[in-house]
Formats: C-alpha cells, sequence, structure tokens
C-alpha cells in the first residue's frame, strides 16, 4: 500500500507542472513583434501607431537610475501618473501590480507556443512581420509560484520602453482578471494601454475615461454565458 502511495504521489507531482502550465485561458497573451527574425518591440506600441493614428508619447525618467529599481518598473509608474487625477482607484491598484511585477516573474529559457487565440485585429508594420508570445499570464503554485511566464530571450531582448510597455498590459490585463472572466480578446485590454502611452488621457474628462474603463472591464455578455 505505502508504495502505491507513493507512486501516487509521485506521479501527481509530475503532471501537475503540465497542468499548470496548461495555456487555455483567452486574452492573458502579451506579444513581441517579430520581423525578418528580429525583435523590434512590444505590439501594443506598434498598434497604437498603426490602428489609431496616435503617437507614442514616451514617458521620462532621470538618468542614470540610482534607485536600484529596474527603469522599466519607473517607467511604467511614469506611464501611470497620465491616470491618476482621472481615477485614483484604478491608479493605486496598477501601481501596486507594477511595483510587484518582477517578484511575480517566472522567467523560462524555452519558447512558449502560439496556442493563445486573442488578438482580435492585428496591424503589423510589414509584410515579413509576426507576433510571438512574450508573456503568458496564468497563477503558477508549483515548482515555483508565478504569475507571469515570461520568454527569457525576448525580454532581454527589449528596451527598457518596451518592457514598460509590456509590464502595462500585463497589469491591465491582470485588473480585468479580478472584475470578472478573462475577455475573449485583448483588444480593449490594448487599447486602454494605447490610450495611455499615448498620452490621449490628457484629452478625456473623468466621464470619459470612466466610460473607457467600464467597457474594457466588464465581461461582454457571452464571456458570462
Amino acid at each position: 500500500m505505502k508504495n502505491l502511495m507513493k507512486s501516487i504521489l509521485l506521479a501527481g507531482l509530475l503532471v501537475f507542472p503540465v497542468i499548470g502550465h496548461a495555456w487555455t485561458f483567452v486574452g492573458n497573451a502579451g506579444n513581441v513583434v517579430i520581423c525578418k527574425g528580429q525583435v523590434v518591440g512590444f505590439y501594443d506600441r506598434f498598434e497604437l501607431d498603426l490602428r489609431y493614428n496616435w503617437t507614442w508619447e514616451l514617458a521620462q525618467i532621470e538618468l542614470p537610475n540610482t534607485t536600484g529599481t529596474p527603469d522599466e518598473v519607473i517607467l511604467a509608474q511614469a506611464y501611470l501618473q497620465r491616470i491618476e487625477k482621472l481615477h485614483p482607484m484604478l491608479f493605486a491598484t496598477l501601481k501596486g501590480y507594477v511595483d510587484s511585477f518582477y517578484s511575480e516573474v517566472n522567467f523560462v529559457k524555452g519558447y512558449l507556443p502560439n496556442v493563445l487565440d486573442d488578438a482580435g485585429v492585428v496591424v503589423l508594420p510589414g509584410k515579413h512581420c509576426n507576433l510571438e508570445l512574450l508573456v503568458v499570464q496564468k497563477p503558477i503554485q508549483y515548482p515555483k509560484k508565478s504569475l507571469y511566464t515570461v520568454n527569457q530571450f525576448y525580454w532581454k531582448s527589449l528596451n527598457s520602453q518596451d518592457r514598460a510597455v509590456a509590464i502595462l498590459h500585463e497589469v491591465i490585463y491582470r485588473v480585468a482578471l479580478t472584475r470578472g472572466k478573462a475577455p475573449r480578446s485583448s483588444e480593449g485590454i490594448r487599447l486602454l494601454n494605447e490610450v495611455i502611452l499615448s498620452n490621449e488621457v490628457k484629452n478625456m474628462t473623468v466621464y470619459e475615461f470612466a466610460n473607457l474603463t467600464r467597457m474594457v472591464f466588464t465581461p461582454q455578455s457571452s464571456d458570462q454565458k
């Protein structure tokens, strides 16, 4: 009996990581743009220009950064400052998620399979470009507790600004998860991110921004079935 129980336990430990990495969520993928084999950036910052004709208004930080906090975290915080007065509660929530981002990451040396069809409408900068998974967001408890599974090679290929864009994408999606089911498409998540990145929020009233966040974070009727 002891041998049987030991075998069952061992089998459970071997299977558990596979189950933990079964990426069956929808709407939780963060993508990089690859052109002719080269990583050129995180998708959201291309879409704001190619799809909406907005300009990426870069956040600025004082360099050299001597705080010990990664530049991309400081940049993501700087981007979020744009919504602090429009939605103080959302700002505080997102800032907390940004602050804890690196403590909840598991960097993997392999590639993430493209099994998440959540992009919706996609506009790429060239015929020889495609999307590749950078981040998958799903709680993992074993063998390492983490929330974000990140392709290490692609992450290192991004500059600090692109990493900040990726972090914002993921923390906005995280808020969506806390409000209900995962969205079927990441289009709304990307749109809110791009409104912040382009600083379109400076032209929005509190009421308009509230309507935007309500649209992004309220699960669609088809998600609630």
